[in-house]
């Protein structure tokens, strides 16, 4: 069967195409009967009355005791290459299965005997890529909040900033895990990771800011600085969440941070504790990196714009 159908619009923004009554016939379809469509790699729609599910994935992993840092990464990418059970089979198993649940999404131990331990990945089904997105920019917003308050106050806030960055990096190799057994196109794809992939880097740089100034807190300057690398953070994610391709909130947010690096970096020049002021700089230039992680994130929400758009335009 290989004919050509015109697409109808009906409403505002609802367009749609009629069944061939002869496909309709051979399947026994009825009026209010579920259809499932999934977007292939292509661009190409694919129509199913059953929806696909994908058959379950396992993974085997030899572990070592004197490369622990190894079998972890392995253990990593096997889930977020879609593993639903992880076998542990060597020395120190049980050191990279707790090792795992703690930084994993999901991850528990199903099984155990004395040579192996079987890993279990829980399924998020209702867990959306855009959730997991937005859980994750909530976090590192509480992490700005925390790390201003502690350059205002001298308060120390760098546990609940550690904790709040774990979550962060749990979050991101989740996102990537539903990425790669989602639907997603696989342009979608590779610009969603890039952004999420600034997003855990920001955490880092947070987190980082609050541990190494410990000895310049607090500081008001740097208070201020943070607040404004936040404003470009924000308008970044909601660019990228709103698919625009040029945002006046973003270019004005890091127009602001701009001059108020300029005024700081003028004022640094001026310290006497030579010592204070190679912190202050070290400070400054984090929030500088946060800055770019935040352009990343906006330059990736266009380039998914205009990567759809080409789809389109192939159509």
């Amino acid at each position: 069967m290989d004919e050509a159908r015109k697409i109808q619009k009906t409403g505002r923004s609802t367009f749609i195409v009629s069944l061939p009554s002869e496909w309709v016939d051979k399947k026994g379809v009825n009026k209010g009967d579920a259809v499932y469509i999934e977007e292939n790699e292509n661009g190409s729609l694919t129509l199913s009355l059953k929806k696909s599910e994908r058959a379950p994935k396992s993974s085997r992993i030899l572990v070592s005791s004197q490369s622990f840092e190894s079998s972890l990464r392995n253990v990593v990418s096997a889930y977020v290459g879609g593993a639903d059970k992880i076998v542990l089979r060597g020395q120190g198993i049980s050191t990279v299965a707790e090792e795992a649940r703690r930084i994993l999404s999901g991850v528990e131990i199903a099984e155990e005997t004395g040579e192996e331990i079987t890993l279990q990945i829980l399924t998020f089904e209702t867990l959306s890529i855009d959730t997991i997105f937005k859980r994750s920019f909530n976090v590192t917003q509480g992490m700005f909040t925390l790390a201003m308050g502690s350059y205002r106050t001298g308060e120390d806030s760098s546990v609940e900033l550690s904790r709040k960055e774990d979550e962060v990096d749990r979050l991101y190799l989740l996102l990537l895990r539903n990425l790669s057994t989602g639907n997603s196109p696989s342009n979608e794809a590779v610009f969603k990771a890039i952004a999420a992939k600034g997003m855990e880097k920001i955490s880092d740089h947070v987190l980082d800011l609050c541990v190494s100034g410990k000895s310049v807190m607090p500081d008001q300057r740097i208070a201020n600085l943070l607040e404004k690398s936040s404003k470009v953070y924000i308008c970044a994610f909601d660019s990228f969440s709103k698919k625009e391709v040029d945002s006046k909130e973003f270019s004005d947010a890091k127009e602001a941070y701009i001059s108020d690096f300029k005024k700081i970096d003028h004022l640094l020049k001026k310290e006497k504790d030579a010592s204070k002021m190679l912190v202050l700089k070290s400070l400054s230039e984090k929030c500088n990196k946060i800055v770019r992680y935040s352009e990343d994130i906006m330059e990736s929400g266009c380039d998914l714009v205009f990567s759809k758009e080409e789809s389109q335009t192939t159509l």
